[in-house]
């Protein structure tokens, strides 16, 4: 048993509490205690760590993520800069999803979580694709995350968009990963059914996944009409839209994570509601490839369920969180809105998600959830609340704050260091193999 003194917590949740002197009490996993005010030393029967005034704050979620374009920070693409949606596909991500390899993926994935863990990320809902490495890809996802001691969903996109022989290894990559760990217990890992965007997924591709995913009852995880050629693709060759494909095959229920839905109609909002389906939103990625912004806002006064995800542009969930609260403004000229939405995406519905798809309570800082947790070296300047701190959030305190991380009750960060992983090694390593992955995807 351990517990954390001398600190101030705040629990978010639908009816968050802030303790301005407190201490939290965890054994092994799990939440034991909150204790505001005098915490009893004396009669503790455990190790007590000394907080030094941080404030406590539950651990953050990405909704939706792709750990595998970590590498390509910096990248140049010899041929042309992408004109559309398409062209950012076709130059970018899918030659870059042919280059990785099994080394390049295991970096990305390290690469993507310390920067996630720095900026007080414990939960990951990952999103991944590599086509010239597919078979054993989410092993390597798996790996390092295991590592460093994070929380994992993955899955391999589906796609036919490079032949019969690519598309069938997809499929396989998943049910393997499903397979592997569906019956896993402690809540770390938790596979889900990738698929990419709808048109590049014929209907016999689509039957097949859905009737492994329907099996094993596991969350389907795909991209939905980020661009609007996605959704007047499958209009025109399939007079369906692409939530109406996944209605017709049964692939919408409470884990289906549906990722942008940037251009759905009405009829496809409602079609979400009734199914009860997730919509993650993904502010920073929608904006750079200027595809446009949902009206998540209005998604949210129907009872869907949204939450935050960062498409992989950042790893920054504080900035994320930022921007989904000044880009709703701007997009609808109001400033009264986004306080309060982004809030309860971010704090409400984002552990939700993980709820549904990992089938755990974490996300939140009560008696019984997992121990989840992230401390900030943040004096207040200006009083600080259950009421006012989301202000703080999206005004004062960002990912430069975040001194220790602590997932399933261990220290993954501990003033700023990593407890389980040689940061500055695998730093260096990562320029390497980053070198090579690059060369292979100048060559494609």
């Amino acid at each position: 048993m351990k517990a954390l003194k001398n600190i101030s917590i705040y629990t978010g949740g639908k009816d968050p509490l802030f303790i301005k002197n407190g201490a939290l009490v965890w054994d092994k996993d799990k939440i034991i205690k909150i204790v505001e005010n005098d915490f009893d030393e004396k009669n503790f029967d455990g190790e007590i760590i000394d907080g030094k005034g941080k404030l406590l704050i539950p651990g953050l979620i990405i909704a939706h993520n792709h750990l595998y374009s970590a590498l390509s920070r910096g990248i140049e693409m010899k041929n042309g800069n992408p004109r559309n949606f398409y062209q950012i596909l076709t130059k970018l991500w899918w030659k870059l999803d042919l280059a990785l390899d099994k080394e390049s993926i295991y970096y990305s994935a390290l690469i993507g979580i310390i920067d996630a863990i720095k900026s007080g990320v414990t939960t990951i809902i990952d999103h991944h694709a590599s086509f010239g490495y597919i078979l054993g890809s989410l092993d390597e996802i798996e790996r390092a995350s295991t590592e460093i001691g994070i929380r994992m969903s993955t899955c391999f996109e589906v796609s036919d968009r490079f032949g019969e022989d690519k598309r069938k290894e997809s499929i396989k990559e998943n049910l393997r990963f499903i397979e592997k760990n569906i019956n896993r217990k402690d809540g770390m890992i938790a596979p889900t059914f990738g698929l990419h965007a709808l048109f590049t997924i014929g209907e016999n591709t689509l039957k097949e996944c859905a009737e492994i995913g329907n099996h094993y009852k596991t969350s389907f995880h795909t991209h939905i009409a980020e661009d609007r050629f996605d959704r007047d693709y499958n209009l025109k060759f399939y007079n369906l839209s692409p939530i109406e494909r996944l209605l017709k095959e049964k692939m919408l229920n409470e884990k289906t994570l549906l990722i942008h839905c940037v251009h759905i109609d009405e009829e496809d909002k409602e079609i979400i509601k009734e199914n009860d389906s997730i919509v993650v939103h993904n502010p920073e990625s929608n904006m750079n490839n200027a595809v446009g912004l949902p009206d998540v806002f209005e998604l949210l006064n129907r009872g869907i369920l949204v939450g935050l995800g960062t498409d992989g542009f950042t790893q920054d969930i504080f900035r994320e969180t930022q921007v989904l609260y000044i880009a709703h403004k701007h997009n609808k000229k109001d400033s009264n809105v986004g306080f309060s939405e982004s809030n309860k995406i971010v704090f409400v519905n984002n552990p939700e998600i993980v709820k549904r798809i990992f089938g755990i309570e974490t996300g939140i800082i009560k008696e019984g959830t997992k121990a989840d947790f992230v401390l900030l070296d943040y004096t207040p300047p200006t009083p600080l609340n259950e009421k006012n701190f989301f202000g703080h959030l999206i005004f004062g305190l960002s990912s430069r704050f975040v001194t220790d991380v602590i997932i399933n009750g261990n220290y993954i960060l501990k003033n700023r260091v990593f407890k389980n992983i040689d940061e500055e090694k695998i730093l260096k390593e990562s320029e390497v193999v980053t070198k090579k992955l690059w060369e292979r995807f100048d060559s494609i």
